[in-house]
């Protein structure tokens, strides 16, 4: 528990693998020079996202942080 008006940081515990499906036509690439500008493919992909993550006081973290190296 992290009392009132005290600094915070966050501690990733779990984490997941992620796939992400390809989208067509995501992001615009802007013009270059005259230009029209266009659509390109987001290609997706696989990855890790945070599961879960905790709020610990500055204390915990740093002592987390040495014994994870």
């Amino acid at each position: 528990m992290i009392g009132p008006r005290s600094p915070s940081s966050r501690i990733v515990v779990e984490t997941r693998e992620a796939r992400y499906p390809p989208r067509p036509k995501v992001h615009f690439v802007p013009p270059s020079e005259g230009g029209k500008g266009k659509w390109v493919d987001d290609p997706g992909g696989t990855g890790r996202e945070i599961a879960r993550e905790i709020t610990v006081c500055p204390a915990c973290a740093a002592a987390r942080r040495t014994t994870a190296s």
